[in-house]
């Protein structure tokens, strides 16, 4: 029970005097009980809130402001929870809010009633239940009437339908997100960032139902994300019945476990996200290991909130892939783990090195295609080499390296190959994982950065794509591939072309500008 320290001792201890009081199970509600919820509520200004089980039981009182009551009411999967809650609504009218509406759904309560006060007494009220996936509301004059419309009866027969209503639906949860942001010194374009975190929910199959930013000096002590923020996030997730929080800002173990118990649901950040996505598209043993490795190394610093927000929330999002059977509690296996992955791809590293020599002793040239993840690597591959590369308009879409023969012309043969796009604010356990793929760039003859330029910040691109080549240290000669140029304006193409007049632009897609392109190749390695 939380009460706020407003209140006078003498309100206060009346209050908590309701909770543990018991009522004839028969019965909606107590009307004595009633009155004297309603009588507290008109003296402190706040509503009050009962939480009764079905014998009759008050197993908790909640108080607060208008839509700021914490309800403690945990959720049953399949059925209704058992639960009614009956609070007041000390200055307004008796019609239930979307907030309400929003905690008798994502609770699964057996009905919500809403009560209004007149003269410090109940004037009216009204009771929501579910029915199915609507919400049925009856009116009532009183505490007798309510009591004598059979609403006890009402619950048992809801909760059989609630029951078989669940049986039909998709067993697997939905993922709903609400998406966090919060700048740092530098504001920069915080709604480009978070459409690029929703381009990340959307290729891990989450559903996003809300967007919060904050531009802040420093991070908060406590949330990351200030606490006022935290409560703005909080009637998010009870508005759109959101069960996951996704921040677009790397977060320690301490600030997610603080954050999840916060907010109550699960909470990962950017770089999960990413892993995740990882997880869903390795295909190879080697693009697995790569993965096992990087969630390893993520998870070691996180184990204990990591271990606790499973726990608590189940599977999803951090919990799929090749690693999640490798995340034990026990530091010291993890530990051993993230030795023995590593192991494994050095041997794996030496077997690629040794096709790299075999490759350059038969005198074909290398090229590796590098790019922003979405920007046309794989269509351009299946392009200049006919091949059948996966490709979907979704971010890595393709994670495992792919090497191809291409026919430039008579007599000029090249090894072309496709790397995993990179991204903004790559995960280091990434880029450590990966390292042996990413090596294929380093070791090219010719790279080929592709840059899709019908994307708004194509330019950001192309300065993280250069980042990680200059952290990798690649030497290679590279030709700018600027893709996409049936999308993009002739204003941009035309300003493109005079800044960079060696660059190629293509479409990929409609199979525009590819024997420029190949010529170009022709020139630069023949």
């Amino acid at each position: 029970m939380i009460i706020p320290d407003k209140i006078k001792k003498e309100y206060r201890s009346r209050i908590e005097a309701l909770n543990g009081l018991v009522f004839d199970k028969s019965l909606f509600i107590d009307e004595q009980i009633l009155k004297e919820m309603c009588q507290l509520s008109s003296l402190t200004g706040y509503e009050i809130a009962l939480i009764v089980d079905r014998k009759g039981n008050i197993v908790d009182v909640a108080v607060g402001e208008k839509d700021r009551v914490a309800f403690n009411v945990e959720r049953v999967e399949g059925r209704l929870s058992g639960y009614r809650v009956i609070h007041t609504h000390p200055n307004g009218s008796s019609a239930l809010s979307g907030m309400d509406i929003s905690l008798l759904k994502n609770n699964n309560l057996d009905c919500i009633c809403a009560v209004s006060i007149r003269d410090s007494l109940p004037y009216d009220m009204q009771v929501g239940y579910l029915n199915g996936d609507s919400v049925s509301i009856v009116k009532c004059h009183n505490a007798d009437y309510v009591n004598k419309y059979g609403l006890i009866d009402k619950i048992f027969e809801t909760d059989k339908s609630q029951k078989e209503y669940y049986a039909n639906l998709n067993k697997l949860p939905t993922q709903r997100a609400i998406l966090v942001k919060v700048a740092i010194k530098n504001k920069g374009n915080m709604e480009s960032d978070l459409d690029e975190l929703e381009g990340l929910a959307t290729t891990a199959h989450i559903e996003v139902v809300g967007r919060v930013s904050q531009f802040r000096v420093k991070p908060d002590g406590t949330y990351y994300i200030g606490s006022g923020k935290i409560d703005e996030i909080r009637d998010l997730i009870q508005l759109n019945d959101a069960n996951l929080v996704i921040f677009d800002n790397e977060l320690s173990g301490s600030k997610n476990s603080t954050i999840s118990n916060a907010l109550g649901v699960k909470v990962i950040d950017r770089s999960m996200l990413i892993l995740d996505i990882f997880a869903g598209r390795a295909r190879t043993n080697e693009g697995k290991l790569q993965v096992e490795l990087a969630q390893l190394k993520y998870s070691l610093p996180r184990l204990g909130a990591f271990i606790e927000s499973s726990g608590r929330y189940g599977g999803g999002v951090g919990m799929r892939g090749p690693g999640e059977t490798k995340l034990e509690l026990n530091r010291r296996i993890v530990e051993q783990n993230i030795v023995k992955k590593t192991e494994e791809l050095r041997k794996l590293s030496k077997h690629r090195e040794l096709n790299r020599k075999s490759r350059r002793e038969n005198s074909k040239p290398t090229i590796s295609i590098v790019g922003y993840t979405n920007s046309g690597k794989s269509t351009l591959l299946n392009l200049l080499a006919k091949a059948d590369v996966y490709v979907k308009n979704e971010l890595f879409a393709t994670l495992d390296t792919t090497t191809r023969n291409v026919w430039l012309d008579y007599g000029k043969e090249v090894l072309c190959t496709d790397t995993v796009g990179f991204i903004n604010n790559l995960p280091h356990e990434f880029v450590e994982a990966f390292a042996s793929t990413l090596e294929e760039s380093v070791y090219a003859d010719l790279i080929l950065h592709v840059v899709d330029i019908s994307n708004p910040d194509y330019s950001k691109h192309i300065e993280v794509t250069n980042g990680v080549l200059n952290k990798l240290g690649c030497e290679a000669p590279v030709i700018m591939v600027y893709n996409k140029v049936d999308q993009a304006s002739e204003e941009i193409i035309n300003a493109l072309r005079a800044k960079s007049p060696s660059a190629v632009f293509i479409s990929a897609l409609k199979n525009k500008g590819i024997d420029e392109l190949k010529e170009i190749i022709i020139k630069q390695m023949f």
